[in-house]
Order: structure tokens, then C-alpha cells, then sequence
């Protein structure tokens, strides 16, 4: 959607008609008696609201004599003639004002009505603004507050005083500013003191300066009434005495009388209660909305009653209701509870105190205790009949069953009340008697030899590993049994949670089984009873941690940097690659590809076994250096790869590498607290260069932390007896739970 403004011109019709505006009305005006021709003695002044209106005067009926004329476009009503004036002639024309743009038809325009304009010869008393004032003011009016503005217009152009003064009641209440016109209040009033009247009626009189005429005007003020006059109640507090509980509902009981000093509405009163007990009707009498009760509340109830008028905002009084009620014998007695569930041991011996149950009569009665049928005993359990205490009886006993079912009863006497004795009451209650368990049974894993558990490694933190289950024979919470992991010794945190409910056993975090987690991890869980003192037994199971292809293979030299001899016959084995996976399986196994580095060509002179790593010459050597590029592959169901680079050297067919003293070194075993700087294994080669004796070794940097990344191990040249020897050290501490064995390549020149 989309919103556009829209900006709409209202044309005018010019369908209003023109108003006079002069004030006061009606209209009057003087006239020297010795006025010149074309004196202006008035100015007719109307007003059209529609824009294009154009306004006309016209004098209608003449009354003079022709003694007066209207100036059509200004208004201006002057003199005509030479004549004089008389003294204190009315001179009456009718006027009026045309709107000439607003045709009715033909023609008409639009006009105002007629008015009468009144002049007078020589003067004329003043002429108040309205024929008559009227104010309505509430009854708590300020004192001195403004009320109301009385104006009258001097035709002499004098200063104008004002007097007021009281028709009937009320003089004095009033005054009135002299030369402003203002009546203000004189004194407080109060509408409901019989002494003030409600309606003033005054009059106030404009008198010209300098012993002008004077003139009149009625002015009439209404007081109205102001709720200030809360409800009264005819008593501060009302009884009723006696009155019977067990009256019915809706019943009389009393009335409640208030009054309002205040009028019409403010004095209309509606009541109400405190006590949902209780109702009351506009006329003030109460009645009970419910059943009552002597037992409650000391046998008397007590509330508030309210009247409240309807004004605005309303007011209210209160009033005190007591009412005293007259006992009946019409409660049962009440059990201090329905159920009671009390606890034997199974070993219990005869007389043992089972519970005791409690009841009581609101009242007043006594409270007599027994099994149904008034008995006092059922099966091994007996009843106290005024105590209620229940116990095992004094012979043999056998509690063979997890509870029994007591059903006790409490009767009244009736002593409460005259007569009552002839209408006695029953209750019942339930007493369920729990025989408990004697903790002598820890908790049992039954299937904790079957459970093989596994979980993948990198499986989210909380995914589901194995289900556990452990049951107690015991009995009720002794044999109720709760989960939890063992923290193994030296382990920060546990590897796995248990829900102590289900035995639902998660991973508390992320295996790498390539890392320190390894293959399997054990874990062990107990399982404990609720009894007191608990008892507990435990289940260990291991978890194996299966396998993801997350680690690619890794060569076990950064890059691979050879001497051949040029004379190499086709199919000789040159150098061996070799690259590791920590995953297993197909994640681990590694298929070796050759692909070129710089020149595509060097592809053809060399072949690599897919599974071995050896490279072999296809094709006789006859450049001075190749290149190629080993690709290691894993067998993953998403295959990893890595490559290494292969650099050859053509050396002469006479050259002659140094010899290892062994064909082959076998493993060292070390331990891991071996000191930093300690030799590990010391290795010999001898030149192969007659006269020239002397060669270096270097020990070369894998690509993983196995094959010395990290510079784990050092090499240190040692000479003795014209040899020179490679001792190899330690260069940082060892962690056999990080790593557990490493492969060093060393090159001798």
C-alpha cells in the first residue's frame, strides 16, 4: 500500500447573511438639538462571515420625517436638514444590512432583520450593555471573589457610578466596584442556613457623573448547592440483641436512619455493609445474606455501615452494627484434620503409641472418640474414648502389611445448649497407618556386566550415552534411589552426568579421542537409597569413544630433500614418505598419489606405492634435479589430504653418501621424567669421501608435534677418536599422556 496527502480547497459559497454587531442593543443614540446637517450621530456596523460579501445600509422605515439619512457603504446614520431638534423627542428609524454578493433571487439579497434605532433630543440616560444579568454561583464562592460585570454605555461621554441594592433578603451579601462594575461576594454563604435566601434578587443602578441621568437593570444571583455535608447517622452505634442463629436468610434484623443537610442529589443516600454477612436496602434495614453462626466470632458480629450521598465527589458518614446471637446446638464436631497418616515401625511391640486424633465442637460440647459402631477397638489398634489416643493392643503382634485403614468417629454430648442433648452429632475422619521399612537393603545394578557403552567423538556437549538402573528391595523411600557420577581420583570435573531420576547418563563434554580422552574412558556411577542412614551401590562400565575422520594425515617431514645418483637403475627404490593418521580404521589408512610441482614433466621419471610411500624410478635420470608433490589421502567417508614437497638431487655416478654404522636402529624406550638437556640416543655415519672424513648432522623438523615440530628433541655433534658422533637430547619436558612416542629423521652430509 501506499498513502498520498491529498490537500482539498474548499471554495466559499456565499451562503450566510450579514449581522449587526453594534452593542448595547437595542440601539439608541442622541442627537443635538442644534445638530448641522450631516452630523453623524450613529455608525451601523454588521459583519458577513462569508469571504466575498460586500455589505450594504439602508434605512427602511422612517419615523422622523426625513430628518436622518443612512450612508449606504459606511453605515453612518447623519442629519439632514435645518431644523432644530426638540428636547427629549424619540426620533425611531428601522435599519438594515445587505449583503449584495449573496443573492436569493432576483430580487432579494441576503440581509439582516429590521432593528429599531431610537435618538433622542438633547440627552438620554445611559443604557446598560444587556436588558437584564443573570450568574448562578455555588454556595462556597470565595469571599471578595468577582461574580459578575455590569456595563452601561453614558451618551454624554461621562464617567458612569455604580450603586446595588437588595430588592428583599440578602442586602449587604453583595457589593459592587463603583466605577468598574463588578459585584463581588461580601460575606460567606452558606446554602444550608435558612437565614440566607437562595436567590438574590438585586438591582443595580448606572448614574452619570456631575448630575446626569441615571438608569436601572435587574441582576439576579442563584446560589446552588455544594456537597459539604457528609451523612449523619441518627445513632453513632446500633444493637440487636438475641437474635437466633439459625433465622433464615433474608430476615430483618434492625434499620440504620441517616441525614444530609445538603439538597437534591447531594442529599439522595444509598447504604452499605462491611460484612458480606449482611445486606441493607436504600431504607436502611438490615437483613442476614447468610446462614449465622454463635460459634463464630464471640456469638456476635460487628461491621461498619456506611451512607454515602451522590454528589460530586460524594460524601459519607458511618455508624457501628453490633449484632449478638443466640447459640444452637448445629455443629458437628471438626477433626483437626480427615486423614491422618501416622508411621509404625514393622518391629513394633504391643502398647506403642500409634497417634492421636483431635477434634472439637464449636459449640462447646465435650468430644467422644471411637472406631465405627462406637467400638474401641478394630483388629490390633484400640482408641482412648475421651482422648483420642490410639495405640497397638497389649497382645501379639503382626504387622504383615504396608498400612491399615482406620475409620474413628467423635460425637457431642450436647451440653452446650438447652436440648441439646436430644439432637447429638457425628464426624468422621480416616486414619491410614503407614508400617515402615527397615533400611536394610542397598541399592543393585543387576545388568551393570552387560552395559558397552559408546559415544562419537566431537558429539555435543549433553548427547545420550547409556541408560543405568539400579533397584532396591526395600520398601517407601528406603527403597527409593537416586543417580550420580563418581568423580574419579585426580580428575577435575566429571566426564559424564547422570539425571538423578532416570539414570539417563549424558557427556558432560566433547571427546577427542586422538587427544588426552583416548579410546575408552571408564566412568562410574553410584546409586543411593533415601532411607536414614542411606545406603549405596555403584556400577563402573567403560565408554568407548568411536572414531571421525577430524584429523587429516601428516607427513612426518615438512618437505622431503634427497641425493640420487645419476647411474640409479629403473625400478630402484629412492626415498620412502611417510605420513600418519591419528584416526582409526579407514580414517587412518593413507593412499599416496604423486602430483607435479613445477614442471609436469618430472611426473614421468618417478612413481610412488599407494600404500607404502616409495618412491621409485620409472625412467633413467638425466637432469640435475626434479620435483615432485606427494599427496596423502585418508580413507574417511569425507576423505582428508595433505601434501608434502619431494626435491631430488642428480649427484655425480662416483659420489659417495656417508654410511650409517647400523643398517637399522631399533626403538628407545625413555621415560617421560627424563631430564631436559639428557641423551636419548647417540647415532654414528662415516663418509663415504676418502681424505674427507669429516660430516654434519642436522635432525629434521616434522610436520607434526611426533615428528619434533616443537623442537622437542636436539641434536648436539660430538667428535671422539676421529669420528664424529650425533648425540640426540632433550630439548623440553615430556608428557607420556600427551605423547607417547616420537619418530626423529636425521641427515647426515
Amino acid at each position: 500500500t501506499d498513502n498520498q496527502r491529498v490537500i482539498l480547497q474548499i471554495t466559499d459559497v456565499n451562503d450566510e447573511p450579514p449581522y449587526f454587531i453594534n452593542r448595547p442593543l437595542p440601539m439608541q443614540a442622541v442627537v443635538k438639538l442644534n445638530a448641522a446637517p450631516n452630523t453623524p450621530v450613529f455608525t451601523l456596523q454588521a459583519r458577513d462571515p462569508d469571504k466575498d460579501h460586500d455589505i450594504h445600509y439602508f434605512l427602511v422605515r422612517d419615523r422622523t420625517g426625513g430628518r436622518f439619512e443612512v450612508d449606504e457603504k459606511s453605515g453612518v446614520v447623519r442629519t439632514r436638514g435645518s431644523e432644530m431638534f426638540q428636547l427629549d423627542m424619540e426620533y425611531v428609524l428601522y435599519v438594515k444590512a445587505e449583503d449584495q454578493n449573496g443573492r436569493i433571487d432576483d430580487k432579494h439579497f441576503q440581509s439582516t432583520p429590521e432593528e429599531r434605532l431610537s435618538i433622542v433630543g438633547g440627552k438620554r440616560p445611559p443604557q446598560f450593555y444587556l436588558p437584564k444579568y443573570e450568574k448562578t454561583i455555588p454556595e462556597n464562592a470565595a469571599k471578595d471573589a468577582d461574580i459578575i460585570s455590569v456595563k452601561a454605555k453614558s451618551f454624554a461621554d461621562r464617567e458612569i457610578r455604580y450603586t446595588l441594592k437588595a430588592k428583599g433578603q440578602g442586602a449587604g451579601t453583595f457589593n459592587i466596584g463603583p466605577t468598574s462594575g463588578i459585584v463581588k461576594l461580601a460575606k460567606e454563604l452558606n446554602f444550608e442556613d435558612v437565614r440566607q435566601p437562595h436567590i438574590y434578587q438585586l438591582v443595580v443602578t448606572a448614574t452619570e457623573d456631575s448630575g446626569g441621568f441615571s438608569t436601572a437593570v435587574d441582576l439576579t444571583i442563584k446560589v446552588t448547592d455544594v456537597n459539604d455535608n457528609p451523612p449523619k447517622f441518627d445513632l453513632p452505634d446500633y444493637q440487636a440483641h438475641n437474635i437466633d442463629e439459625d433465622i433464615p436468610i433474608g430476615s430483618s434484623i434492625l434499620r440504620v436512619k441517616a441525614r444530609d443537610e445538603d439538597s437534591g442529589t447531594n442529599a439522595e443516600i444509598t447504604y452499605s455493609v462491611s460484612d458480606d454477612h449482611f445486606r441493607v436496602d436504600n431504607k436502611g434495614i438490615i437483613y442476614n445474606r447468610k446462614t449465622l453462626d454463635a460459634d463464630d466470632n464471640n456469638a456476635y458480629y460487628e461491621f461498619m455501615v456506611t451512607a454515602t450521598d451522590r454528589g460530586e465527589p460524594a460524601k459519607e458518614g458511618t455508624a457501628t452494627i453490633r449484632i449478638y446471637t443466640k447459640n444452637k446446638n448445629d455443629e458437628e464436631p471438626n477433626f483437626s484434620q480427615q486423614v491422618y497418616t501416622p508411621n509404625v515401625d514393622e518391629n513394633a511391640g504391643p502398647n506403642t503409641l500409634v497417634t492421636t486424633v483431635v477434634a472439637s465442637d464449636k459449640d462447646g460440647d465435650n468430644v467422644e472418640f471411637g472406631f465405627v459402631g462406637e467400638a474401641r477397638k478394630s483388629g490390633q489398634f484400640v482408641i482412648e474414648k475421651m482422648t483420642g489416643v490410639i495405640r497397638l493392643h497389649n497382645g501379639p503382634i503382626s504387622l504383615d502389611r504396608d498400612k491399615y485403614e482406620l475409620n474413628v468417629t467423635a460425637v457431642d454430648d450436647g451440653n452446650c445448649c438447652p436440648g441439646g442433648q436430644h439432637l447429638r452429632h457425628t464426624s468422621t475422619a480416616v486414619v491410614v497407618v503407614f508400617i515402615t521399612d527397615v533400611n536394610d537393603n542397598k541399592p543393585v545394578f543387576k545388568d551393570c556386566a552387560s552395559y558397552h557403552a559408546k559415544v562419537e567423538e566431537s558429539a555435543p556437549n549433553g548427547s545420550p550415552v547409556i541408560t543405568v538402573h539400579a533397584t532396591d528391595e526395600d520398601k517407601g523411600v528406603n527403597g527409593q534411589v537416586r543417580y550420580s557420577i563418581v568423580q574419579q581420583p585426580n580428575q577435575k570435573g566429571t566426564k559424564f552426568t547422570v539425571d538423578p531420576e532416570t539414570g539417563d547418563v549424558t557427556t558432560n563434554k566433547v571427546f577427542d579421542r586422538e587427544g588426552e580422552d583416548g579410546k575408552f574412558v571408564s566412568v562410574t556411577v553410584k546409586a543411593t537409597d533415601n532411607g536414614d542412614p542411606s545406603l549405596e551401590g555403584v556400577c563402573s562400565f567403560t565408554v568407548e569413544i568411536t572414531d571421525i575422520n577430524d584429523n587429516p594425515p601428516l607427513f612426518d617431514r615438512q618437505k622431503y630433500i634427497e641425493n640420487v645418483k645419476q647411474d640409479t637403475n629403473v625400478g630402484t627404490n629412492i626415498l620412502r614418505v611417510s605420513a600418519s593418521d591419528e584416526d582409526a580404521d579407514n580414517n587412518g589408512a593413507i593412499i599416496y598419489n604423486l602430483t607435479s610441482a613445477a614442471n609436469p614433466g618430472d611426473l614421468e621419471y618417478f612413481e610412488v606405492q599407494p600404500e607404502s610411500g616409495w618412491i621409485i624410478l620409472k625412467k633413467p635420470l638425466d637432469r640435475g634435479e626434479y620435483e615432485v608433490i606427494v599427496t596423502a589421502t585418508d580413507q574417511g567417508q569425507t576423505p582428508l589430504t595433505s601434501e608434502v614437497l619431494v626435491r631430488l638431487s642428480i649427484v655425480d655416478r662416483a659420489n659417495r653418501p656417508p654410511v650409517w654404522d647400523q643398517r637399522v636402529y631399533e626403538p628407545k624406550r625413555i621415560s617421560e621424567n627424563i631430564s631436559v638437556g639428557q641423551t636419548v640416543y647417540s647415532i654414528k655415519a662415516s663418509s663415504g669421501i676418502k681424505d674427507n672424513p669429516v660430516v654434519f648432522y642436522r635432525i629434521i623438523r616434522g610436520s607434526t608435534a611426533q615428528t619434533n615440530k616443537h623442537d622437542t628433541f636436539y641434536l648436539q655433534q660430538r667428535p671422539d677418536n676421529g669420528d664424529t658422533w650425533a648425540d640426540i637430547k632433550v630439548n623440553h619436558p615430556l608428557d607420556y599422556e600427551s605423547i607417547k612416542e616420537y619418530n626423529l629423521t636425521v641427515r647426515v652430509e
